[in-house]
């Protein structure tokens, strides 16, 4: 039986490309002077691929793309602090999002985030998502000192759910970090794949896929978790 569910963050309850693409034409219309010999559109599809998914961290990203561009270089750090002051302003969820999470409070499933990033940065999305009145707990691997796949910060989300790992089901869109992180300290899984394919040289999946957050709600019935 599952008594908690827990959600990564980024592009599992936060649809953070959209999120981003959207922060990152706002930031370009007040910065455009200092970008150097580029257009919105190619700014913003640069910025994604040197981003990769959030993997690669923004005082990188920012000294190269305006090194690619001609832009000023002494404007990198600008662009960070504006990127960490006001990107949460543009959060948008997953469709679906806060009435999946309703319907799983409302079934008595505790809720919990397990998200690694930034505490400051991660916790304005969340408070933008109005994630803080929907969930019961909430862990940000630098507040932690832990980052998934480490199992000591799964285990620590369970007992933050006050519940056991093997009762808990986890939801994210990694499948290493999030799925085979969960899965290896016994908690149920299932990958947010979306148009994602899982890894060849990966594991193989543990648990199961879901395209939508609405399918969640398939997987905690009781009939899905005996």
């Amino acid at each position: 039986m599952i008594d908690a569910v827990l959600f990564d963050l980024d592009e599992t309850l936060l649809d953070r490309t959209t999120s981003l693409k959207a922060f990152l034409r706002d930031q370009f219309e007040r910065h455009a002077d200092h970008l150097g010999q580029v257009q919105p559109a190619e700014w913003c599809a640069r910025f994604l691929v040197l981003d990769r998914r959030g993997h690669v961290h923004k005082s990188v990203v920012y000294p190269r793309i305006l090194d690619e561009f001609g832009g000023r270089a002494e404007h990198a750090d600008i662009l960070l602090s504006d990127y960490r002051a006001h990107c949460a302003r543009f959060a948008q969820p997953f469709g679906g999002m806060r009435a999946v999470l309703r319907e799983m409070r409302a079934q008595g499933l505790a809720l919990g985030i397990v998200t690694n990033g930034e505490t400051e940065f991660q916790s304005r999305h969340i408070e933008a998502l109005e994630l803080d009145r929907l969930v019961d707990a909430v862990l940000i691997s630098e507040r932690e000192a832990l980052r998934k796949p480490d199992a000591a910060l799964f285990l620590r989300a369970a007992t933050a759910c006050r519940t056991e790992p093997s009762r808990c089901l986890f939801v994210g869109d990694n499948p290493m970090a999030d799925v085979l992180g969960a899965h290896a300290v016994g908690m149920r899984t299932a990958w947010f794949r979306r148009t994602a394919e899982w890894p060849p040289d990966a594991p193989s999946n543990p648990g199961a896929s879901i395209d939508h957050l609405s399918e969640v709600l398939s997987l905690v019935r009781p009939q899905a978790a005996e």
